[in-house]
């Protein structure tokens, strides 16, 4: 068997999500307290008065929530990816998490709540590749408290989680639910059907409006039980679409692009939690609510990549669009980012991952009764979003 996939599969067929050409140096970002300055919290009063103006001469929100993807943090030094296409800020993205709570905190003390869209830490910290085999003992816990302790310095009482292949990567799903959902998390056994194992769940944050939370790694070969009907369906998936993973070749060479998603770091959502989003969706029509999905991994390609989307992406899209009631897809995992506006006028929205991104990508989302404006800070465009 695999065991832990990030463990067995390693060598030249491995992307930038399991293995590290090599570790380069770089310098470290500056002082904490430079690039607090930067945001008007060190010594920048006309910062925070300039935003504060700009707040209160807009048209006040039905709510507002804030929003990061990819902290990705490991207490390693900085390096290029596998395929040398990104520049991975590890130590520095504990300090970009760090800068977007004194930014909430400061101009934004009222948001409900933050949705973290996955990959808190990295998979190194297991210790089990890359910059991690030089761990004299697993680092996981350890980085997962300090990332967790900065979310409990935030005024807002609550914080969502999606999870992402990097917390499978060093936690199965039980120990997820004793070291992150402890925190300024809803119990999870208040969410429908929600067990140790499942991570998925709505809530309603105004009555207008349902959010729903799913795991895009309900069927995968990372947070699941050898021999279990999960793992054994993921390995099918892969196996029939992208046989280069199994055979220890480059995973997507003389693949179709169609077939790029067919990979370790993505997963499929189950027919069980599909029953269940058409459910939650079908009730929330008939409430005149919409609704916002948030997951790590995108479903849409065009706001992503063939190579970072749900492995069932088009069934799940197929419940969206019969629902005629989702207005955004919250997604992480890609690091670029991206954006489109889908055939039934669904936006889906990529946040761009703070790992890859020095100056840190997080903002605020204020929700209207005709759209949805993000205030971005650092690397995340700020955007307006129409709704139909």
């Amino acid at each position: 068997g695999w065991g832990n996939p990030v463990q067995k599969l390693t060598g030249p067929a491995v992307e930038a999500e399991s293995k590290q050409d090599e570790i380069q140096e770089a310098s470290e970002w500056a002082q904490r307290g430079a690039c607090l300055a930067g945001l008007g919290l060190a010594g920048g009063a006309s910062i925070a008065e300039e935003e504060e103006s700009q707040r209160a001469s807009s048209e006040e929100p039905l709510f507002r929530f804030g929003v990061i993807a990819d902290v990705q943090y490991a207490d390693i030094d900085n390096a290029t990816s596998f395929g040398g296409g990104e520049y991975r800020f590890y130590r520095g993205t504990l300090d970009s998490l760090a800068k977007s709570i004194d930014w909430w905190n400061l101009h934004y003390p009222d948001i409900q709540f933050i949705a973290n869209l996955g990959d808190l830490i990295d998979g190194q910290n297991a210790g089990g590749y890359g910059a991690g085999l030089n761990f004299s003992e697993p680092q996981s816990a350890v980085a997962l408290e300090r990332v967790v302790s900065q979310f409990r310095r935030s005024l807002c009482p609550t914080v969502h989680h999606a999870i992402g292949n990097h917390e499978l990567y060093n936690f199965d799903r039980e120990q997820l639910h004793s070291h992150l959902f402890k925190d300024k998390t809803p119990p999870l056994s208040e969410a429908p059907g929600a067990t140790p194992s499942q991570l998925y769940y709505s809530f309603r944050p105004h009555p207008q409006w349902r959010f729903l939370l799913i795991d895009c790694y309900d069927i995968a070969v990372q947070g699941r039980e050898e021999g279990s009907e999960q793992m054994a369906k993921a390995r099918q998936l892969i196996a029939e679409n992208n046989p280069n993973v199994f055979a220890g070749k480059n995973w997507f060479e003389g693949v179709h692009p169609s077939k790029h998603r067919f990979v370790p770091y993505n997963g499929a959502v189950g027919s069980s939690q599909l029953e269940w989003l058409r459910a939650q969706l079908s009730e929330a029509k008939k409430g005149g609510e919409r609704c916002v999905v948030m997951t790590h991994v995108p479903l849409d390609p065009r706001a992503s990549s063939p190579k970072t989307v749900v492995w069932n992406y088009p069934d799940v899209m197929s419940v969206i669009r019969e629902s005629e009631c989702v207005a955004l897809v919250l997604a992480g995992h890609h690091h670029p980012g991206g954006y489109v506006q889908d055939e039934g006028g669904c936006h889906h929205l990529t946040i761009e991952g703070s790992l890859t991104h020095e100056n840190g990508a997080f903002g605020v989302f204020e929700v209207h009764e005709d759209h949805l404006k993000l205030v971005g800070k650092g690397d995340l465009p700020s955007r307006k979003l129409e709704l139909r």
